[in-house]
Order: structure tokens, then C-alpha cells, then sequence
């Protein structure tokens, strides 16, 4: 790693490591947290979904791990998510003024978060975003806000599915964005009901995509 590429990756807070077959990215991910750790002067924590997930790996095995059963990532630290699953990425959320090395597993993308948290991809070298209009913001805002009380009566479904046009209108709609969001503002335990009306937008959206393909 030259020390201009070192310099660059320093400059941002959070480091998005994806998943790219035979780029090694697990080793490029460790290498990095060890290094954001080294600079900063700080133990690293381990963020995974188990112990026995970094187990393997003997440097990350030796530090703080915060899994999703124990331990919560503290304020200003210096973390490195290994593979975070869903359930994961809510202790991650939380943390304030961290700096975050994320290295992603094969089984599951987590670009939306990425581009929704502004990440620095570091194969891209480019800060990711999802770059979203006013408009659709407030359409995220919506569904989340609708969704206060988990989604749960005809109001909260049929507000939520006129955002979801709204979006979909503005050619901004994205599921993963959606539940992504969603989950970082804490809607987490009732994503579930989410996921079934986003099913039910997509199967209405679908005939009318295919009546305009034709």
C-alpha cells in the first residue's frame, strides 16, 4: 500500500470493504482495520456475528468482539464490522464519532447501507451515496415515520405504499435503500411487515412495467 493510497483511505470514517471475488478481500479488510487502528492509537473492536466467526483470524480474535448476543460498540472507537448480519448492523448504527472498517460477507450485500452512509469504497476509491432527490428523502421519511408503530393498521400500509410510488415515480426506488433505511432509524424489530408491503408494491408496480415494455 503506497503512502498516498494510505493517506486518502485515512481521510474517511467509514471504509466499505465489498465482497469481490478473488480480490482477498477478507485479508484487505483486516489489513485495514489494523492499520485505522495503529494510527488512531487505539484497540480495535470487532464487530461479528459470533466469536467463533473471526476465530480463524488470530489478531481480530484477540480484541473487544461485540457480537449479536453481547457487548455494544462504544462511542469514538475504532471498529472493525466483520461480515455484520442484519441484526448486527443495529449495535453498529448506534455508534457515535466511530471510525468503522467494514468488511462484507458473500452471502449478503450491504451497499445500500454504503451509499446511504456515505462509505468510501476502497477498491472504487470513490465515497459512495445514494443519491437521493429532496423529494425521495422525504419519501424515506414517510415510510419510516409510517411505521412508528410497526406498520400495523390499513392507515400505515396504504401511506406507506403511496411513498412508496412517490418513489418509484421519481425512478429512485430501491428495495435494499428502503429497508436499509428503515433499519438505521431504528424500525428494525418490525422490518418483517415492511418486507411484506414492499412485496405487495413491487407485484403492483410489476404489470404496469411490463404493459410499458411492450
Amino acid at each position: 500500500m503506497d503512502a498516498e493510497w494510505e493517506s486518502e483511505l485515512l481521510a474517511h470514517p467509514i471504509l466499505y470493504v465489498p465482497w469481490i471475488h478473488g480480490r482477498g478481500t477478507f485479508a484487505v479488510g483486516e489489513h485495514l482495520g489494523r492499520l485505522v487502528a495503529s494510527k488512531a492509537g487505539r484497540r480495535p473492536v470487532v464487530v461479528a456475528p459470533t466469536q467463533a466467526a473471526v476465530a480463524s483470524r488470530k489478531n481480530l480474535a484477540a480484541q473487544n468482539i461485540v457480537t449479536e448476543r453481547s457487548g455494544f460498540v462504544p462511542d469514538n472507537a475504532v471498529v472493525i464490522a466483520w461480515c455484520p448480519t442484519r441484526k448486527l448492523m443495529q449495535k453498529l448504527n448506534v455508534a457515535k464519532g466511530s471510525t468503522v472498517v467494514l468488511v462484507e460477507a458473500p452471502s449478503r450485500s450491504l451497499e445500500a447501507w454504503a451509499k446511504l452512509i456515505g462509505a468510501y469504497n476502497v477498491f472504487t476509491h470513490e465515497v459512495m451515496a445514494a443519491a437521493l432527490t429532496e423529494a425521495s428523502t422525504k419519501a424515506l421519511q414517510g415510510i419510516v415515520w409510517e411505521g412508528y408503530n410497526g406498520w400495523h393498521d390499513e392507515i400505515a400500509e396504504t401511506l406507506t405504499l403511496a411513498h412508496l410510488r412517490e418513489l418509484d415515480e421519481a425512478e429512485d426506488y430501491d428495495r435494499e435503500i428502503v429497508l436499509q433505511y428503515a433499519e438505521m432509524e431504528g424500525r428494525f424489530p418490525s422490518i418483517h411487515r415492511l418486507k411484506r408491503l414492499l412485496d405487495r408494491f413491487e407485484k403492483e408496480v410489476a404489470p404496469a412495467a411490463d404493459s410499458l415494455a411492450s
